[in-house]
């Protein structure tokens, strides 16, 4: 019953923040913590009840965590595993590509790692090793789920729709090779092009500079590409110096609020990204203090594992304090596990 209560004050929590402001990463992370650890608490509160039934019941019971349990593990980090081979045939090798194999191998030694400690004790190995080894399992198995939490919060934010009439649709850029723009990139304009139909009277901010290994900007591409498909030049913005998603967002909302002539109300802005990026993309719209929703476009299957660990990684490094605090109460847990009480 504890466990209960603590799932809904963090549950609680995320929803009154998530209700000023749902961009907020705190929000959205307390909320999902608090609604999978609440999932996850009332399963096994509910085999446990099940398994007093009967013998047949119990039965059951011990085959679902001893057999199907660890079968869907495996499953998981085979997923992870096996992708990175996918990842490395269609993308090509680098380092980024292994990161999904990285994690399904790391949850693969983690977690019988830390149950194999729990279950050993401090008796067999110094009191000072045992310590630090379950501080290290504990923050991995912990940003692990939390990365868990990002999914279903960034799944959640992309599941509310948007209905209302929308001004400015900005398509945020990707590297391209040439001035013909790659799948990833067209993806986005093409879902740019979809709200720009249900919105006709919009226009479209086409976002991006020219990398020092690109031949053009990405907005002269996106634009090239838009007037390719009857969006008249007329409803499309130019935006080729940013560098960064931030910089996506500050220039581009300069380059809206000095077109947009109705001083009576602030305009209604999309951003339009891949759905991997949506979240992020909306986290760094709210830093450059820009109104603005996100919509995903879709990303192929064995390409979205690496984005989105990705993506996790890019938000602890954004979010220092974030990562530094679970950190803190891993070490917290630890030391006082040590206390004799």
């Amino acid at each position: 019953m504890p466990l209960v209560i603590i799932s809904c004050v963090f549950i609680v929590i995320g929803v009154l923040i998530l209700l000023k402001e749902r961009r907020s990463f705190l929000g959205g992370m307390s909320f999902a913590f608090g609604g999978l650890f609440l999932t996850f608490t009332l399963l096994i509160m509910g085999l446990l009840k099940i398994g007093e039934i009967s013998a047949s019941s119990s039965t059951l019971v011990i085959m679902i965590v001893y057999a199907l349990f660890p079968l869907l593990f495996l499953g998981v980090c085979a997923f992870f595993i096996f992708n990175t081979h996918t990842m490395q045939t269609k993308e090509g090798r680098s380092v980024t590509a292994k990161l999904s194999a990285l994690l399904g191998i790391n949850l693969l030694i983690a977690v019988p790692a830390f149950f194999y400690l729990l279950s050993m004790g401090s008796s067999n190995i110094p009191v000072w090793l045992f310590s630090i080894l379950i501080f290290l399992l504990l923050s991995d198995l912990l940003f692990s789920f939390l990365f868990t939490c990002y999914l279903f919060y960034s799944w959640m934010y992309q599941m509310i729709p948007i209905k209302k009439k929308v001004d400015y649709i900005i398509a945020l850029g990707s590297g391209i090779r040439s001035e013909e723009v790659p799948p990833l990139l067209k993806s986005r304009l093409d879902k740019a092009i979809e709200y720009y139909h249900k919105n006709p009277t919009a226009k479209i901010v086409v976002s991006g500079g020219q990398g020092a290994d690109e031949p053009v900007s990405e907005a002269f591409a996106m634009k090239k590409y838009l007037l390719s498909q009857q969006i008249p030049d007329v409803h499309i913005l130019m935006e080729d110096q940013s560098t960064t998603t931030f910089e996506n967002m500050a220039f581009s909302k300069k380059i809206i609020f000095e077109d947009w002539k109705n001083e009576d109300q602030a305009p209604t802005i999309l951003f339009s990204t891949n759905n991997y990026h949506v979240l992020r993309g909306a986290l760094y719209a709210r830093k450059a203090h820009l109104k603005a929703e996100g919509v995903g476009a879709p990303t192929a299957l064995y390409f979205l594992p690496t984005a989105l660990i990705r993506e996790y990684i890019a938000l602890l490094t954004q979010y220092k304090w974030f990562t530094v605090s679970m950190i803190l109460v891993c070490l917290a847990f630890v030391m006082i596990s040590l206390l004799p009480i």
